[in-house]
């Protein structure tokens, strides 16, 4: 059974964005816009904060903090995952 820190881990928000072309090696640039698209479809506010001190972006969300994990996801496609912090 889990408790403390790791349930609150696992019950976190995240939202999972695609990149428009998922075989290329995503920029930071591009995964900006990838989330710029994503917040404007759905209506959200948002606001890039930088990076903290392991090079992860963060950003604000409807006023919610989050981390911005960009990486390689299952048959070698990029994907984008924000995670609340």
């Amino acid at each position: 059974m889990l408790f403390g820190k790791e349930m609150k881990k696992m019950l976190k928000k995240s939202i999972e964005i695609p990149y428009e072309d998922i075989s290329v090696y995503p920029t930071v640039s591009m995964t900006k816009d990838a989330i710029a698209k994503y917040c404007a479809k759905e209506g959200l506010d948002y606001e890039f904060l930088g990076v903290n001190e392991d090079e992860t972006m963060l950003m604000t969300i409807d006023g919610i903090q989050y981390e911005v994990i960009h990486g390689l996801y299952a048959r070698g496609s990029y994907g984008i995952q924000i995670r609340q912090v």
